[in-house]
């Protein structure tokens, strides 16, 4: 009976640690990530003022346009109710019986304290809690500097924009009025970012980029 004979060959020499072979590694460098950090920062510093303009815009743009869908809405329920219908600056708009503010709002910002939209019974601009009732309700407006009612040629805050009553008809005859947004912070005084809101004589509003007469 025979053996297999035993294979054998030269030994393979198994690595040493004295041969000074380095194990793989993995990850950045602390200078690779101190260098995408740098680049994330300056992107951020050149990115910032960019993105502040766009909140900063949107918000007079919101404040704009909820006046003037709220004046279109109240001329519209004026001429389908029959009556007048009021809207006037309020510092309680969420009040069961909200009362029209006075004098010319400069320390309270003006239209941005919020509004309100009622049903003006007897059309004296004052909402009478027996008779009158309330349409829409604005809340104060965050993310702009001031919504005041103006002079004519001057932007300066005035009391005879605090109310607008439209008639049965539709119209807000003689009651024609100039309102300036501006915007917060560093763009309060940056033309782009204002708006001014002209109404004319029968109680039509429209809008214009900047402090522009109307």
């Amino acid at each position: 009976m025979s053996e297999n004979p035993t294979i054998t060959g030269p030994a393979v020499p198994r690595p040493s640690a004295s041969l000074g072979v380095r194990p793989l590694q993995h990850g950045f460098t602390l200078i690779e990530v101190l260098v995408v950090v740098a680049i994330i920062g300056i992107l951020a510093t050149l990115a910032a003022p960019s993105f502040l303009g766009l909140l900063a815009n949107a918000s007079v743009t919101r404040a704009t346009n909820g006046f003037l869908s709220d004046t279109r809405y109240a001329r519209g329920e004026a001429m389908r109710r029959g009556k007048s219908v009021t809207i006037c600056r309020t510092a309680d708009s969420t009040a069961a019986a909200p009362a029209c503010s006075t004098g010319d709002g400069a320390a309270v910002g003006g239209w941005m304290q919020g509004w309100v939209v009622f049903l003006d019974s007897n059309s004296n601009g004052t909402f009478d809690a027996a008779t009158d009732i309330v349409l829409r309700a604005q809340e104060p407006m965050a993310g702009i500097s001031d919504f005041f009612a103006v002079a004519a040629t001057t932007p300066s805050a005035v009391s005879t924009g605090n109310r607008i009553i439209y008639d049965a008809t539709g119209r807000a005859i003689g009651q024609s009025g100039r309102w300036l947004v501006h915007a917060s912070g560093s763009f309060a005084t940056n033309a782009s970012y204002t708006r001014t809101l002209c109404m004319n004589s029968v109680g039509r509003v429209k809008v214009q980029t900047g402090d522009v007469a109307c």
